[in-house]
């Protein structure tokens, strides 16, 4: 995989230092659809990395001491911004979305969707600090073939997350919010929300103090191979 960063931007404490002169956005992205080719992401046009693949990394992959180990990319923030993922080396978008990015905002865009029906999602990204010693995490649902689901700690008493289904985001903000859990190492259960037959359980997590965390469940039902569903666990704070 071969990325192009002008400079890298550094967030802290959900702030984006900056020349007080300049207005700049942060944008992250992640290829999630696993039967889609490798892809090259634009911003209004401009390349920014080439030749991305589908993501299956883990928390598990990610060492704490580096900020970033996927890239936000510093843009220039303006409305109606087109973000687009093409097939590698054409300028044929497979998917593009727009968004109104904003000065001093950060952002994450996920390839999602089968290969023939691919779409971008775009989420804000509260960076602010979590409570000290708590960790901040959230969830998506991006596995376009498999039923909605709830979301709870192995051993533990309640779900965090209930009734999540396929992209359901889209239009309701409140599911792209963080919430605050105590740091610690955790194992995921994804459950049928109807049944609550379990549909997949993550490898064990070791999520830190004072981080933020992304977990989405990926892939297909059904599926084989690097198509199987399956947990990706993302530090957007490591």
């Amino acid at each position: 995989m071969i990325f192009s960063i002008g400079f890298v931007l550094f967030v802290d404490s959900g702030c984006i230092k900056k020349d007080p002169e300049s207005k700049i956005a942060q944008v992250l992205l992640v290829h999630l659809s696993p039967n889609a080719a490798s892809v090259d992401f634009s911003i209004n046009g401009t390349l920014y990395a080439t030749s991305v693949a589908y993501t299956t990394q883990t928390a598990s992959t990610f060492t704490p001491t580096i900020r970033y180990t996927l890239p936000y990319y510093t843009v220039e923030p303006k409305p109606g911004s087109t973000i687009a993922y093409n097939l590698t080396g054409t300028p044929t978008a497979l998917a593009s979305g727009t968004k109104d990015l904003e000065d001093e905002k950060v952002y994450s865009t996920f390839l999602i969707d089968s290969a023939n029906k691919l779409k971008v999602a775009i989420v804000n990204d509260d960076l602010s600090d979590p409570t000290p010693g708590k960790v901040k995490i959230r969830f998506f649902h991006f596995s376009p073939n498999t039923v909605p689901l709830d979301v709870s700690i192995q051993g533990g008493t309640g779900k965090i997350f209930t009734n999540r289904s396929f992209n359901d985001q889209v239009g309701n903000a409140e599911r792209e919010k963080f919430i605050e859990i105590d740091a610690g190492t955790y194992t995921f259960l994804f459950t049928n929300n109807s049944t609550g037959a379990t549909v997949y359980t993550t490898s064990s997590q070791v999520l830190l103090p004072d981080r933020i965390y992304t977990i989405a469940v990926r892939g297909f039902t059904g599926g084989a191979g690097t198509l199987a569903i399956g947990a990706w666990v993302y530090p957007n704070k490591p």
